[in-house]
């Protein structure tokens, strides 16, 4: 994923340097990292999502040890219990599996409770960065605003968007047959 970024950075780079100075597109970056580090409602959202995330982390590390110390149980146990004992011991086991793994998919999978705290927390001030630096590119002329930890697009003049002459070119090509040399 970073690397395919880096080729679309690199290919956005390319373009843009080698259009004539008449036409010179202003870009700049921003340190995202030092953003998070110094903007003190950041620094706060991020704490508050830090202890969410602990306290999550410490409820599944309860759990998990409460798992080892059953199946440790059962191991050391098994060859004096009933077989019906030893059934019922099998089946707390897995019904703790169970609730461990779906205690993750809960709160740490894909629509999970630490993503709906992040959106929650952080994304207001997502939001405030974003407007601040849109207002510091419109200000200062700013074509174009990189992110210079992770290479992403923060800004760009809609001038500048081709998307609709790409999407336009993709179906003009699918309804002829033809492909591009």
């Amino acid at each position: 994923m970073k690397r395919t970024i880096r080729i679309g950075l690199l290919f956005f780079l390319s373009v843009f340097l080698g259009l004539p100075l008449a036409a010179q597109v202003k870009i700049a970056y921003v340190n995202s990292d030092r953003i998070m580090q110094e903007f003190e409602e950041a620094k706060e959202a991020q704490q508050k999502l830090d202890a969410e995330a602990q306290k999550l982390q410490e409820q599944y590390g309860t759990m998990t040890t409460q798992l080892d110390s059953m199946q440790q149980d059962y191991q050391r146990q098994q060859f004096v219990m009933s077989e019906e004992r030893r059934k019922q011991k099998q089946s707390e086991i897995q019904q703790l599996q169970q609730r461990i793994q779906q205690f993750q998919m809960q709160n740490v999978g894909p629509q999970g409770q630490i993503y709906a705290k992040q959106e929650q927390i952080l994304g207001p001030v997502l939001k405030k960065i974003n407007a601040a630096i849109k207002k510091v590119a419109v200000n200062n002329g700013y074509d174009f605003v990189l992110d210079s930890v992770n290479g992403n697009l923060l800004y760009a003049e809609e001038k500048y968007n081709i998307t609709a002459d790409v999407l336009y070119e993709l179906r003009r090509g699918s309804s002829s047959g033809s492909t591009t040399k």
